[in-house]
């Protein structure tokens, strides 16, 4: 066993096994007693009575920022070229495009040291259009320089460089607009074609289109577009060319990159079609490519395009050495030895090397490393027999057969090896010398070759320790010791000036090697606090480059947790934090391999689809480039980790992988008990199923209509069920309780709905079942029936609160206004002003547009006439086209124009009406979006009889948002409250978004202290940019008795929210515990207020704004 790692924070004393360490006592249950009584704990005592909370501080948008250039490009292309005469050039083209503020393009090219004296340098180059790859002759109104000319063929220009060893073009605003890239290659002497290493010079003026580069790269795998196929030369020449435009493109044109390489170098893609080509060919362009990817892999903006171009390196060959040394060495070691050299002459007859000398003659690999080693092994041995160790070598270690080899055939006299061999064993230390020859250009995969490559490229001591480390390597230490010399090494490649493609090629090979190790680690023994340091160690070696915004904010935070936190280990104070610490890496990693798998995918399927890839791998493609990470290693530690913490912080037993979709909370499907492993195929869409399955092996499908599937087995978050699950929206959970899973197989054969209350799962049997299921028209007659308050038309447009009544707006209209005039709420909180359009605004709106009153009329029998046929791909596809003709196309009334301009000046007068008005259509829309229609469906509400009014409210600046239930909505206890608090607004809360809440409860007797169920690990929080408006729905068929509708319509701010990460590592409702204790007492009191106000328990929303405190919508909750 490898002891805990040395470099990470220093556990304290071994913490009592899990199962040892002590829970606190579930409090008594509650006494029944009077009314009164339970409305007077002493932390419940209401302070005096408060001085109204100061208006809300208001922002201002920001005024508009003055224009400024924009640099579309800046790079230098080296350019190394040997004439007729075989002088050699060196030197380069820096490229450079910027647009201006008036949206003019400057283009500007210089030359170095290519410009012979008295001689002539000219760019032949062309523009090509938006969505086209044809050349063509610059647009009419294009300033160029002077002498540029046609080149003679009606495409392409000549342009000369000047004196001072420039070229500039201008593109005044409106000229070239649909250019979208400048391309072309360097004349000298109009004799000398100066190609570049980046391929032709490419200049984008508008950002390039990823879809462009994949169709470029894909096209190229075409088998039935070429007559002879392609080769493994010909695509690392397309990826050379074009590798500038995908750093230009971002993630997704890295994606594609990553996609081709990665799917050639599992030899996806055919290695060995089309023509031959030489070996210094080969070794040129394999060291360019990869040059450039090392240095993509350090510059790229962004940290996902960062990944992808490491990813793309690590599955390239350095390149480099002399290629000539392949091709004459192999024909020297044959002449030495009497080897015959072909068909004619004299000479020992070894087939074998005919073979492959024709090979490395024509398309020399990485392949040739591997046979020139499998060819020692049989040299090695002892003939007769030993050929078959050739064989045997190259299978047990490259996994190439005979097949392989005798494909590896392009271009002319080449026709596959085959052998047998001679044996000689005399040639072995030739061939040790030659093996070496082509490692220096194929070479550079694994740590050793890859250190002796970038041997004086780095720091003398980290060199030196990186010696230490390979001559060691099995020893306990030099697994974390990896960590630390990866991080100490990236100064020299991702920071530094120059980025060394055999430094980074070595720091790969030390990441995969760490998480090899960490796969083969026995934990057999180690006690938690060894394991949480092995996690933080994995995390490091996941950050080295800094490429996971998100993993880094949450190391942050664990780090702290794991650390000098200020809290005694394995208290339940502090396992909560470690809880949520671990939740946060959790997400982070689920996060960014999620994102990885679905920008990978897509280049994938396409290229498949062009190669004629075998469709079995290629489905799986993300998914197994998430396994190959090595954010693999952090997911194991992870789950190795989080069993002995969550027990000792007293969470719930249900651990949840993908959250599913908020349609589970109404009906979620027929509970079936199985295997998974044991449908695979099926298909239960007509009739969707949730899923118990005792068992997961990680790599079952999830087959169509599966809403949810519910396991007592662990779950790996990186396994190929999980990520499957989370790409659609299929809740995936685990309950390893005994008794909490007998409960969920009690319900086989039940109708359920699945509601995710906090970190509880709730799964309960659902009054809509039968309808939801169903796609036919009507209620099925057990469907409970809905008594919705009739429409009462008002003249007005918009409405203030002492008008808000039955009739007119919905519940949280008017209960905001209720509350908004009692005395009782004014000690705890207070609560915003509104305003509302009523709910025959709607009918109003589209009366006056009879345009959009013809669509709208045409879209409902749509969706009538396909539930009827039940039909529910056509169903979903009408109730789209209404909610986009009312959102998109309803035109607003004159006369509501000033309302809505008065309402925008009561709340800061930052929005406009036409914006609020487009706000307002959208929580129209939202009436007919599915699951809002199956609802109402399956309780036998008529279309027509439910109405929708807008609550419009200024949206408050929020530090914190909360959630209040004034019955447990997980036991129904009408005695205890039940809490929930985020960071920022409430979208993060009430959207259901992935990660923890502070979660409290507090029970209703005097006495009794709140609780903290789990503390918070949401990554992202939600903030209005500045002062803006938000419109709620206020439908008059939500919160029924016996049907909750919350949730089933839209909310929207005039001004979408912004999303930032939320630092946990130096938040207040982490860390500062009497501030926590405090808030959590005071919103207790304002839930037992408003309770005591409304008369029945509460569905409470709100806000926190420094000490203030603001009630945003409270409801009855349906219990």
């Amino acid at each position: 066993a490898v002891p805990p790692p040395a470099a990470a924070v220093p556990p304290p004393a071994a913490p009592p096994a899990p199962a040892e360490v002590p829970t606190p006592a579930a409090p008594p249950a509650p006494a029944a007693v009077p009314a009164e009584a339970a409305a007077s704990p002493e932390w419940m005592n209401p302070t005096p009575e408060a001085a109204p909370a100061a208006p809300v501080a208001r922002v201002a948008p920001p005024a508009a920022a003055p224009a400024s250039e924009k640099i579309r490009f800046d790079e230098y292309a080296k350019v190394d070229f040997g004439g007729h005469d075989r002088t050699e050039t060196h030197g380069g083209v820096h490229m450079f495009a910027v647009e201006h503020p008036d949206g003019s393009k400057t283009v500007t090219l210089t030359q170095t040291d290519l410009l012979p004296e008295g001689g002539s340098l000219e760019w032949h180059w062309a523009c090509v259009m938006e969505g086209s790859d044809t050349w063509c002759l610059p647009p009419d109104g294009a300033v160029l320089p002077g002498g540029t000319n046609d080149s003679g063929d009606g495409k392409a220009s000549r342009t000369p460089f000047g004196g001072d060893g420039k070229i500039v073009m201008e593109f005044p605003r409106g000229v070239g607009d649909d250019v979208a890239r400048l391309v072309g290659i360097l004349v000298r002497n109009n004799s000398d074609w100066l190609h570049a290493n980046v391929g032709d010079l490419t200049i984008p003026l508008m950002t390039p289109n990823s879809n462009g580069i994949l169709k470029a790269l894909s096209s190229g795998e075409n088998k039935k577009n070429q007559e002879h196929g392609t080769n493994l030369y010909n695509r690392f020449c397309r990826i050379n060319d074009k590798l500038s435009e995908s750093q230009q493109a971002g993630p997704q044109g890295a994606a594609a990159i990553f996609a081709t390489l990665r799917l050639s170098a599992v030899r996806q893609l055919a290695w060995y079609a089309g023509g031959n080509y030489q070996g210094k060919d080969m070794a040129h362009m394999q060291k360019v490519i990869c040059e450039r990817m090392a240095r993509a892999s350090a510059t790229a903006e962004d940290g996902m395009s960062r990944q992808l171009y490491r990813a793309a390196l690590g599955t390239l060959p350095r390149g480099g050495g002399n290629g000539d040394d392949i091709r004459l060495g192999i024909l020297q070691i044959m002449r030495d030895n009497g080897i015959k050299e072909g068909r004619q002459g004299q000479g020992i007859e070894d087939e074998f090397l005919q073979q492959w000398h024709q090979k490395l003659h024509s398309n020399t690999t990485v392949d040739d490393i591997y046979i020139c080693e499998a060819y020692i092994e049989f040299l090695r041995g002892e003939a007769p027999g030993a050929w078959d160790d050739f064989w045997n070598h190259l299978w047990d270690n490259h996994q190439l057969d005979k097949d392989d080899l005798a494909n590896m055939k392009a271009g002319w006299r080449t026709e596959g090896i085959h052998g047998p061999a001679e044996h000689l064993p005399h040639m072995i230390d030739p061939m040790l010398h030659f093996l070496w020859i082509l490692k220096i250009t194929h070479g550079g995969g694994n740590m050793d070759s890859a250190m002796d490559f970038a041997r004086g490229k780095m720091d003398g001591d980290v060199e030196g320790e990186i010696h230490d480390l390979l001559a060691n390597r099995d020893e306990g230490w030099a697994i974390n010791k990896i960590v630390e010399l990866r991080e100490r090494m990236s100064g020299s490649w991702r920071y530094g000036d120059v980025t060394e493609r055999d430094v980074v090629l070595l720091d790969i090979a030390m990441e995969k090697f760490y998480r090899q190790k960490i796969e083969g680690l026995d934990l057999t023994g180690w006690d938690y606090d060894a394991r949480l340091g092995q996690l933080e160690m994995s995390i490091r070696n996941v950050l080295v480059g800094q490429d996971f915004d998100r993993l880094i904010s949450a190391y942050e935070f664990f780090r702290k947790a794991n650390g000098d936190s200020g809290l005694t280990r394995w208290t339940p104070e502090w396992a909560k934090v470690m809880d949520a610490a671990l939740e946060s890496v959790s997400l982070a990693m689920e996060y960014h391999m999620d994102d990885l798998c679905q920008l990978v995918q897509h280049p994938a399927d396409v290229i498949g689809e062009q190669a004629d890839c075998d469709q079995a791998y290629i489905m799986n493609f993300g998914e197994e480039v998430v396994r190959g990470h090595s954010m693999f290693a952090v997911s194991r530690m992870l789950s190795e980790s989080r069993p002995g913490v969550r027990e000792a912080a007293g969470r719930s037993p249900w651990d949840v992988a993908a959250l599913g979709s908020p349609q589970l909370a109404s009906y979620a499907g027929e509970v079936t008990v199985t295997e998974l492993a044991d449908i695979q195929g099926g298909d239960y869409s007509a009739a969707p199923v949730v899923i118990l399955s005792a068992r997961l092996g990680g790599l079952e499908d999830i087959p169509p209509g599966v809403t949810a599937v519910l396991t007592s087995a662990p779950v790996d978050l990186l396994s190929h069920i999980a990520i499957r699950a989370r790409q659609t929206g299929v809740l995936l959970a685990a309950m390893p309780d005994p008794a909490g899973w007998e409960a969920l197989v009690a319900r086989a054969g039940q109708g359920v709905k699945i509601e995710v209350v906090g970190e509880e799962i709730k799964v309960s049997e659902s009054e809509l079942g039968p309808a939801a299921a169903s796609s036919a028209a009507g209620a099925p007659a057990a469907a409970p029936k809905l008594t919705l308050t009739p429409k009462a038309d008002t003249a007005d447009w918009v409405v203030t609160p002492d008008k808000y009544a039955e009739g007119v707006v919905g519940g949280k209209s008017s209960s905001l206004a209720k509350l908004g005039v009692s005395p009782a709420l004014a000690s705890f909180g207070r609560v915003p002003a509104s305003s509302a359009l009523p709910f025959n605004a709607f009918e109003k709106a589209l009366a006056a547009d009879s345009a959009t009153a013809a669509k709208v009329t045409a879209a409902a029998a749509a969706i009538a006439t396909a539930d009827a046929a039940g039909d529910a791909n056509a169903r979903r596809a009408a109730l789209d086209t209404m909610r986009s003709t009312i959102a998109y196309e309803l035109k607003m009334p004159d006369d509501l124009v000033t309302p809505l301009t008065t309402a925008a000046a009561a709340y800061g007068n930052t929005c406009a009406p036409a914006d609020i008005y487009q706000a307002v259509k959208k929580v129209w829309a939202s009436k007919w979006n599915e699951r809002a229609f199956l609802s109402r469906k399956a309780c036998g509400v008529e279309e027509d009889s439910l109405h929708m009014a807008t609550l419009l409210m200024e949206v408050v600046p929020a530090e914190n948002a909360f959630v209040l239930h004034t019955a447990n909505p997980l036991t129904g206890d009408t005695n205890e409250v039940f809490g929930e608090v985020c960071v920022g607004l409430g979208e993060a809360l009430v959207g259901n978004e992935p990660g923890s809440a502070l979660s409290f409860t507090a029970a209703k007797t005097a006495g009794a202290a709140p609780a903290v169920r789990s503390l918070p690990s949401k990554p992202i929080a939600h903030h209005a940019p500045y002062t803006t408006m938000i419109v709620r729905s206020d439908s008059n068929g939500e919160d029924l008795e016996g049907f909750a509708g919350a949730g089933l319509y839209d909310s929207v701010t005039v001004v979408p929210t912004e999303e930032r990460l939320v630092n946990y590592a130096d938040e207040p409702l982490v860390w500062d515990e009497p501030k926590r204790t405090a808030l959590i007492s005071r919103l207790a009191q304002l839930a037992v207020a408003i309770e005591a106000e409304m008369g029945v328990p509460q569905d409470i929303e709100g806000c926190i704004v420094g000490d203030d405190i603001y009630v945003l919508q409270s409801r009855n909750q349906v219990l």
